[in-house]
């Protein structure tokens, strides 16, 4: 069988075939052999090359958000028809600068206060969900506009948690 869908607005594709209790999986470049198992509804376990994987996602209407070895993903299949992207999914410059939960969960820590110079991939906020905790990240290297949660403040996914400027 073969899949197309976005992660993080980039179109991917891969393949997937069972064989006994393994499945294997190609994503045109390389193939893998896993076994893919669900622990919960909202965990799977991952091994492949020898190394085992947790995944932990959660659902928001055709959105998937997906954490993994400590890195939050958004996940949705294309369009009908092809690679495009609807107008309002392709990220811009607005939606770079708003920093939002990428699940449901519970602020656990902010790491940043308001008019604080960050830099690209600086950890802002930790938020816990499904017993695990995310890092959120800064993708630009900035300063700290607003700050929109404090800790404990439980969170929806796609909530505005931090509000980023660009350095003039």
């Amino acid at each position: 069988m073969e899949f197309e869908f976005l992660i993080d607005n980039t179109l991917h594709k891969i393949s997937l075939e069972k064989k006994e209790n393994i499945f294997v999986v190609s994503d045109g470049e390389k193939t893998y052999e896993a076994d893919i198992r669900f622990i919960s509804p909202n965990i799977i376990s991952i091994l492949i090359e020898g190394r085992s994987i947790r995944v932990y996602f959660a659902r928001d209407r055709e959105k998937r958000f997906l954490s993994l070895e400590g890195q939050q993903f958004t996940v949705q299949e294309p369009l009908e028809g092809g690679e495009g992207l609807k107008k309002d999914d392709v990220r811009s410059r607005e939606d770079e600068l708003m920093v939002k939960a990428p699940m449901p969960g519970k602020v656990i820590k902010i790491d940043v206060s308001e008019k604080e110079e960050v830099r690209k991939n600086q950890t802002l906020v930790v938020v816990e969900a499904m017993k695990m905790e995310n890092e959120i990240k800064s993708t630009i290297d900035g300063y700290v506009k607003k700050v929109f949660v404090s800790a404990g403040d439980l969170v929806d996914s796609e909530k505005p948690l931090i509000e980023l400027g660009i350095k003039e």
